[in-house]
Parts: structure tokens; C-alpha cells; sequence
């Protein structure tokens, strides 16, 4: 793993970057691809939210206590539910890793599912662009890109915005994964529902939990069609 990982002008500058979005990322854990995974050089720690540690069926009693409050978010400190080691792959192989994470589980609501701070980039040995949208790292079958999904990314920023991060969150982000199968999508086919982002453009489908409670469904595609031209 001696290559150098370099960002140059043969690699590509998605036209989302010109509107700054951040790095949102899948990864592997606990046999489950997790998705909304941001990329945060700004945090000190590796966080996890709480509903995904339940939804990757994991218990409160696997937790270690953590004493110290958590700085950083808005408003006073929060005290963390606990700490949890998980191994996490990134990648696909072969150009893939598996690192142990040191996640900090925390009780909040956001839009986003974990956040990959310096603990786990460091490990990693990992390089992001946010001019490219995009993780680069060493891996022993050679240098891995992991490219972030910027209608992720722009859904995510826009919940935040509207104060949505609770009803967002209730979309599927979860798909089981079994190493050498394909990947299967979480519950049954009957759990998902489409509907079209743009009434002009009915082949514009977007994808949310058919399960979500009617007020919340309907909040959610108001705010996904309020902000259609951010997805074009």
C-alpha cells in the first residue's frame, strides 16, 4: 500500500460541486450496507445515531458508557447513550478496507446516519475532495475512490433546512449484505413506493418507506417536490 493518492486533472469534478455539497457516503457494518454516511473532517469523533444502532439489531447492553458530553452541536452538551466498536468495510473489492470504528451512539435526530470523523479517515489513511466529491485511500489491491452521492447529500442538507431530519430519516437506508451475493434491498418490494418528483416528468421517480405514517409521507413528498430542481 505505497501509492500515492493524488487528486489531479484526470479525475472528474461532478457540476454538484459547484453548489458545495458535502460528501455522503455508503459503507458496511454489522452485515448491512448503511447509507447517508457523511464525511465529516470537522468532527473529532465517529458518530453513530441511535435508531440506526437498533436497526442494525444491535442492543444497549453491547454499549460502553462514555462520562464525557459531546461538544460541537447546537445548544448545551449532549450526553452520548454510549460507545460501540464495529468493524466497517469501505470500498468494493478488491479495492476495499475493514477497519475497526469507534462509534460515539447518540440519542438526535439527523438526516444522515453516521458521521466518518477523524478517528476513521485516519485510520484509513484517507484523502477526501470535496472539489472532486470523493474519499481516496490505500487498500492492499491498490488506491480506492469511494465517490459521494450528491442527491443524497442535497436531500439530507435540505431536511436540515426545513427541519425535516426526523422524517427524512425514516426513509430506507438500510440494505442487508452478505459478502459474495448480491446485495438485497431491506424488507420486501411492497415497503417501497414511487412517485413522480415533477408532475412533467413522470419517468422522475423518487423512492421513499411505503410504511411511513400518512402526515409524514405527505410532508415528505411536499418537501421533495418543493425542492425538484435541485435533483434535475
Amino acid at each position: 500500500m505505497d501509492e500515492e493518492i493524488t487528486f489531479g486533472s484526470r479525475d472528474a469534478v461532478p457540476l454538484a460541486s459547484r453548489n458545495h455539497e458535502a460528501i455522503v457516503i455508503n459503507i458496511v457494518t454489522n452485515n448491512y450496507r448503511v447509507k447517508k454516511v457523511y464525511v465529516d473532517q470537522g468532527s473529532a469523533v465517529d458518530i453513530m445515531f441511535y435508531r440506526v444502532f437498533k436497526e442494525l439489531g444491535l442492543e444497549d447492553g453491547q454499549l460502553t458508557p462514555v462520562r464525557t458530553p459531546l461538544m460541537g452541536f447546537t445548544g448545551p452538551p449532549i450526553n452520548p447513550e454510549g460507545m460501540i466498536t464495529l468493524m466497517v468495510t469501505i470500498g468494493q473489492a478488491p479495492k476495499c478496507r475493514t477497519i475497526p470504528v469507534n462509534f460515539v451512539v447518540m440519542k438526535q435526530h439527523s438526516p444522515y446516519n453516521v458521521f466518518l470523523g477523524r478517528p476513521a479517515l485516519n485510520a484509513l489513511q484517507a484523502i477526501p475532495s470535496t472539489l472532486h466529491l470523493s474519499v481516496k485511500f490505500p487498500t492492499p489491491g491498490g488506491i480506492a475512490e469511494v465517490r459521494g452521492d450528491p442527491d443524497v447529500a442535497r436531500a439530507c442538507y435540505l431536511a436540515m433546512l426545513q427541519g425535516r431530519e426526523k422524517v427524512v430519516a425514516q426513509t430506507t437506508c438500510l440494505e442487508p449484505y452478505i459478502p459474495g451475493e448480491e446485495v438485497r434491498q431491506l424488507g420486501t418490494q411492497d415497503e417501497i413506493e414511487e412517485f413522480p418528483l415533477r408532475e412533467d416528468r413522470p419517468d422522475q421517480l423518487i423512492r421513499i418507506g411505503k410504511l411511513l405514517p400518512p402526515e409524514e409521507k405527505r410532508d415528505l413528498k411536499a418537501l421533495l417536490r418543493e425542492y425538484s430542481q435541485v435533483f434535475a
